[in-house]
């Protein structure tokens, strides 16, 4: 199956996305914030980023990171799937969509709210690793 690096700062996220995947045969790695991030992931070299939006440090690290990741060419064909409860269904004044994703403001893949059901992710993933295999 395929290397996984989720990027999320949030320990019991963390946890039940390693329970899913790795019951699913991928490998996993997990980072805790985005510093360094570009460096960590030449070494990692994963087939796949899980991205969270926001860490403690920044609000917005994870569009810096998509954005980073997406200009540096060695790693830009990488799929990002951002993973946020900061979404439409949130309790703030403002929300992302899929309708959001866009070369400048949110270079990814794909979005995918918190909480997601185990079959929609999986779903997700394997999309996007079918996609990116014949690249």
């Amino acid at each position: 199956m395929a290397k996984i690096l989720i990027i999320d700062d949030d320990p019991d996220i963390v946890d039940s996305l390693e329970l899913i995947l790795g019951a699913n045969g991928h490998e996993i790695s997990v980072r805790a914030d985005t510093e360094k991030l570009i460096e960590h992931v030449e070494r990692a070299a994963p087939d796949l980023i899980i991205l969270d939006i926001m860490f403690p440090e920044d609000p917005q690290a994870g569009f810096t990171a998509a954005r980073e990741l997406q200009k540096t060419e060695k790693i830009r064909d990488i799929p990002v799937l951002l993973l946020s409860a900061v979404n439409q269904r949130s309790n703030m004044s403002f929300g992302f969509s899929t309708a959001d994703i866009s070369d400048d403001f949110m270079p990814v893949e794909a979005f995918v709210e918190k909480p997601v059901e185990p079959s929609k992710l999986l779903a997700q993933i394997d999309q996007l690793l079918g996609s990116s295999a014949g690249d």
